[in-house]
C-alpha cells in the first residue's frame, strides 16, 4: 500500500470533511465514527459524498457508503475506487 498516496487522500478528505462540517480538520481523526461522532446532517453528508465524488472522479455507491463508518473506511474506499488512477 503506498503510504504516501494514502496520506495525501486521507488530508484531502479531511479538508473536506472540516469544510462541509464547519469544524477544524485538528477535530477529526480516522477512528472517528461517521453517524454519532461527526454533526452530519442529511445535506450535508449528501455534500461530502459529492465533493468526494468530484475531487477523485469516481462514483461512491449507496450499498459501500452503508458499510462505512468510519474515515478510515471512507478513506479505504476512496484507495480501492482510484487504484491504478
Amino acid at each position: 500500500m503506498d503510504d504516501s498516496r494514502r496520506e495525501q487522500i486521507y488530508k484531502e478528505v479531511i479538508r473536506i470533511l472540516s469544510a462541509d462540517l464547519e469544524v477544524s480538520a485538528e477535530d477529526i481523526d480516522t477512528t472517528m465514527d461517521l453517524n454519532t461522532e461527526l454533526p452530519f446532517d442529511s445535506l450535508q453528508l449528501y455534500e461530502f459524498v459529492i465533493d468526494l465524488e468530484e475531487a477523485y472522479n469516481i462514483k461512491l455507491p449507496d450499498e459501500m457508503l452503508d458499510q462505512m463508518k468510519t474515515v478510515d473506511d471512507i478513506v479505504n474506499l476512496i484507495m480501492r475506487l482510484t487504484d491504478g488512477k
